[in-house]
């Protein structure tokens, strides 16, 4: 996420860390941070040595922190075997700020004396505390001796980019066209040349534009084969030329064929398994299938179906589980406009009662890696 902003993180670690591997690029690894035996702090406890394993620590804060503008410390103030890194780095000569981190539940303050356990319930200067979540966050002041104002909440995230391992292809896809915005993705594998007369992608452009209308952000994936030629070519500018004009922009349609010539011909079944995973919608308005695989992936994949009630073949598999629609209607243009309409608005009614797919929205929406990101800026910015 700090990588993302385009800040310059380091990670400290202990010399024995061995997976720099599985550290974003962009991190610095300074492998300095004195090893201690951290068994003796246990509960209240503290070994008679504990003055000279804390003062290791504060000449390693002092010679390593010199140049840091903002410290993130991982429970630090909070475990009672980290008690000598949590004092060292209050007794340090240092002028960074500090974000105390927390994953634990915060339980009642004791009240200690001539204990160096003291130093976990109270604060640090220049430090603030950062928890996962606001049902506990004042107990977690409570704890320190704190008040409320000192504690700033950022959830953790969990980026599909990363959880799913997301295909490289399907990652630039998310970043460039920003799904996870998004409140409607459909995902529509196709092969351009049938991409309007068979498959009828106008008529999935079409209901997108309508679900604008109503307030939702879209996105079109369109992962299409057999683009290399120049009549496909012109038939997806004239598409994209053609949906602008129902209110969709550049970022709300995407063609694969266009994101580089290797992807002309068509993308890998992981890159198409990946959007799946993404989107929310399927709408298929193909005219003839005998046993649609794409069919079988977006309900594989959790996609609300809108399926053409004129293909049999469809509620073969689907059954009852689909909204069936005649996209072969055909009315004077303003009464055609009205039924689009009023399909985006079924559409969005089912969407909305659909729990498990709201879920899966929140989720793609609020617990990535640009909303850490933005509370983790918004959170630097204000202690500068």
């Amino acid at each position: 996420a700090l990588v993302n902003l385009g800040y310059e993180p380091t990670l400290f670690v202990l010399p024995t860390f061995k997976d720099d591997n599985l550290i974003p690029e962009g991190v610095k690894i300074v492998k300095t941070v004195p090893q201690l035996i951290l068994e003796p702090y246990k509960g209240l406890e503290y070994p008679s040595h504990w003055k000279e394993d804390k003062e290791r620590v504060r000449i390693w804060a002092e010679e390593n922190l010199k140049e840091t503008t903002h410290l993130i410390c991982h429970d630090t103030f909070f475990i009672d075997c980290y008690l000598p890194y949590n004092i060292g780095i209050r007794e340090a000569n240092i002028t960074c700020k500090i974000f105390a981190w927390t994953h634990s539940a915060p339980s009642a303050r004791p009240t200690l004396e001539d204990n160096p356990h003291a130093n976990r319930y109270t604060l640090p200067q220049r430090t603030k505390l950062v928890y996962l979540n606001h049902d506990k966050a004042n107990a977690l002041a409570e704890m320190y001796g704190a008040w409320l104002k000192d504690v700033r909440v950022i959830r953790n995230a969990r980026d599909p980019r990363t959880f799913w391992n997301l295909d490289p292809l399907v990652e630039r896809i998310v970043n460039e066209y920003r799904l996870f915005e998004a409140d409607v993705i459909t995902v529509y594998p196709l092969s351009t040349p049938r991409m309007i007369s068979g498959k009828g992608l106008d008529k999935v452009i079409k209901v997108h534009s309508k679900l604008k209308e109503l307030g939702l952000k879209t996105r079109i994936v369109v992962c299409n084969a057999h683009a290399n030629a120049q009549p496909e070519k012109r038939m997806i500018a004239d598409t994209k030329v053609w949906s602008g004009g129902l209110g969709l922009t550049t970022e709300d349609l995407c063609f694969t064929s266009e994101l580089g010539r290797e992807h002309e011909l068509g993308v890998e079944p992981k890159v198409v398994s990946d959007l799946f995973r993404i989107s929310n919608i399927f709408i298929f308005p193909t005219t003839s299938e005998n046993s649609s695989l794409v069919l079988l992936e977006a309900m594989l994949a959790g996609n609300l179906l809108v399926l053409n009630e004129k293909v049999g073949t469809l509620r073969e598999h689907a059954g009852e589980n689909a909204l069936y629609v005649d996209f072969d209607y055909r009315e004077p243009k303003e009464r055609n406009e009205h039924y689009y309409l009023d399909l985006a608005k079924i559409i969005a009614s089912q969407l909305s009662a659909n729990k498990s797919l709201q879920v899966k929205r929140r989720a793609l929406q609020e617990f990535n890696f640009e909303k850490m990101g933005a509370a983790l800026d918004l959170l630097l910015h204000e202690l500068d």
